[in-house]
């Protein structure tokens, strides 16, 4: 994904809205925490004007990321598929006011930017927010088998082995 450059006011006002897919490698933040680069992103920015007449982001960003299991360390797929509302501001004292505004459990993030926004900045937060903190699967998948073929002995054997000597 080339680095896309926007005025959010302009492509708010105007009711635009771009998409694409971009490979993992592409995304620097985002690879760094993946199990490896294989994996794709695909996503979608549109922008309009909310009831108050403000700038808002819809950023929605899908794809299967490949993380590290926190358990037992193996490749697990993550199903990513995340939609987020991001408003926009151009000063810290906007966007001060816009989050007053909101409404009770009203979940908008707002950005402050007084030129252009790198949709691809935008998508990678997204993607990066969306992982889970700690992934694991649901049931971890066997790797140790034929690994320990060591016969173990039972602990009472042994307590066994003491009472008949006596």
């Amino acid at each position: 994904m080339d680095s896309f450059l926007i005025d959010p006011f302009a492509f708010c006002k105007n009711g635009e809205r771009i998409g694409g897919h971009t490979p993992v490698s592409g995304l620097e933040r985002l690879a760094a925490v993946c199990a490896s680069q294989a994996g794709e992103l695909s996503w979608e920015v549109a922008g309009f004007l909310d009831n108050r007449q403000k700038p808002r982001l819809l950023i929605h960003v899908s794809g299967n990321m490949p993380l590290v299991c926190q358990r037992c360390l193996e490749v697990l797929v993550c199903k990513l598929d995340s939609e987020t509302v991001v408003a926009v501001a151009r000063t810290e004292e906007e966007a001060d006011e816009m989050e007053e505004s909101f409404e009770d459990g009203e979940a908008v993030e707002v950005i402050v930017t007084d030129g252009k926004v790198d949709v691809r900045d935008l998508v990678e937060d997204e993607a990066l927010l969306a992982l889970p903190l700690s992934p694991r699967h649901e049931v971890c998948p066997d790797t140790s088998a034929g690994k320990w073929q060591e016969k173990r002995e039972s602990p009472f054997s042994a307590l066994k082995a003491l009472k008949t000597k006596g």
